[in-house]
């Protein structure tokens, strides 16, 4: 992977971009990157009661691996950014919230915005991720606690967080878009 500054149009905008670029090894790149990680994060289980989460640099270059049309966003020359991926036939910015165990807790930025929501359940343990759309209207509307939504709790800049898994894909069923192997 190399990481570049490109330009790109967004929604009729035109943005520069430091994005990463995908080369041939890649995929193999990332398989080895996750398994240094599982290795490390195991030996910390062993003498703490929790690990370290799954980096960002691999979950996020792990998917656009698998949807080839997408490119890792790391950061934008001028402005926020709080997408991590962009879409570059559909122009969607992406949000995409991964977990290596079966009960996660995904927190979001109080100024989170994205066009499109993907889950990463890495739970396997072997390098396999289920990737899952998450509708917008599913994470805005969900009761965060007993008095407010995801919505709400932005709403007065806090940090929403709730199980992914345990509140959106269980109670309605979601079936993964793709199952993909690193």
């Amino acid at each position: 992977m190399k990481i570049e500054w490109r330009k790109y149009s967004i929604k009729g905008k035109e943005i520069e971009a430091l994005v990463t670029i995908s080369e041939r090894l890649d995929r193999w790149r990332l398989r080895k990157l996750y398994f240094k990680w599982k290795k490390l994060n195991d030996a910390i289980k062993k003498i703490s009661t929790r690990g370290i989460n799954l980096p960002e640099a691999i979950s996020e270059n792990a998917f656009c691996i698998f949807f080839p049309e997408c490119i890792r966003v790391v950061k934008l020359k001028q402005g926020k950014c709080s997408y991590d991926v962009l879409n570059r036939k559909t122009g969607a910015r992406i949000q995409i919230k991964a977990s290596s165990i079966d009960e996660d807790l995904t927190s979001f930025g109080p100024r989170s915005e994205w066009d499109e929501l993907f889950f990463l359940d890495f739970s396997e343990g072997d390098g396999s991720f289920k990737v899952y759309k998450i509708e917008k209207e599913s994470i805005y509307k969900h009761k965060v606690n007993r008095n407010q939504t995801f919505e709400q709790q932005q709403a007065e800049a806090r940090r929403p967080r709730f199980s992914i898994t345990e509140n959106i894909i269980k109670p309605i069923g979601l079936k993964p878009v793709k199952i993909c192997k690193l």
